[in-house]
């Protein structure tokens, strides 16, 4: 009898047991994909943004004075007990009027911030509050990166020290938030000259764009979005303070879905393909009617 016939299953068990070992060796040591979910709090019109990863979160702005004691809240009953990254746009009292109140709150890593300081109550509690946490912010004035979680946050500062028009919103941070093949691009209150600015980095299309200046017209605004061509527009409004309706004209005609933040606060989640958005929509009808 030819015993090679009796060796052959046993040299195919070898082999798929060889196989499948190879398979789950590189299941285990392969990274898990990165994911993230993000808080939009419903300020009205004022800005702020909780990012959240695997290994920690960051947050862009802090709304209006006042409104520091409702993130710390949120951040408590989500059990999130530090910020890796707290990043100002700008020191408009809407954006930077909450952060004195988040430093003394909760600890924070690090502090990236605008290069131009504003004269108010909020900027110097603000500045207070980094003495007392013992933080030396980070004016950002080149590109800065960082990595959090598989995530990958890039931030673009303005490209002059000071703009004769519209300083402040001007000099807006841009941050740019890549999960797997899913990206976010937030803007702060950029007109067009900061506009045109971010035109020429080159970041290509996104998913998710946080429209600037809170839904205001911008001269610069088409060439934006043609630009990144986003499947959702973010806007931060308020019933008392809405958006322009030329600027929903617009979004309408590049196909973007509407968020308003006046509707209600947003969760979006990204899996590192998708991207998931939960939020009440009641009123977007009536929003994108002309007024009478």
């Amino acid at each position: 009898m030819n015993r090679r016939f009796f060796r052959l299953p046993a040299i195919l068990l070898a082999c798929v047991f060889l196989f499948s070992a190879v398979l789950l060796g590189e299941a285990v040591n392969a990274e898990p994909r990165p994911s993230l979910s993000l808080h939009v709090f419903s300020f009205g019109k004022a800005d702020a943004f909780l990012l959240s990863t695997r290994e920690g979160s960051v947050l862009i702005d802090c709304g209006l004075n006042g409104q520091g004691k409702e993130i710390l809240s949120y951040l408590e009953d989500n059990n999130i007990s530090e910020i890796h990254t707290l990043i100002i746009t700008h020191f408009d009292k809407d954006h930077v009027g909450g952060a004195a109140k988040v430093l003394k709150g909760i600890p924070v890593k690090q502090v990236l911030q605008s290069n131009s300081p504003k004269d108010s109550k909020e900027y110097e509690k603000y500045l207070k509050a980094l003495t007392q946490s013992s933080l030396d912010p980070v004016t950002v004035r080149e590109v800065f990166s960082f990595s959090l979680g598989g995530v990958e946050f890039t931030v673009f500062p303005p490209e002059q020290n000071s703009y004769p028009k519209d300083p402040s919103n001007n000099s807006s941070l841009a941050t740019l938030v890549t999960c797997g093949d899913t990206s976010f691009l937030f803007t702060g209150d950029a007109e067009s000259a900061r506009l045109q600015e971010l035109l020429k980095t080159g970041f290509g299309t996104v998913d998710f764009l946080q429209i600037p200046h809170h839904g205001s017209w911008q001269t610069q605004l088409g060439a934006l979005l043609n630009h990144v061509s986003p499947d959702y527009a973010l806007i931060t409004s308020s019933e008392e303070e809405p958006e322009d309706f030329v600027t929903l004209q617009l979004l309408q005609k590049f196909g973007a879905e509407i968020l308003l933040t006046r509707e209600g606060e947003l969760d979006v989640t990204s899996d590192g393909s998708a991207l998931s958005v939960s939020q009440k929509r009641e009123s977007l009808t009536m929003a994108l009617s002309p007024a009478a």
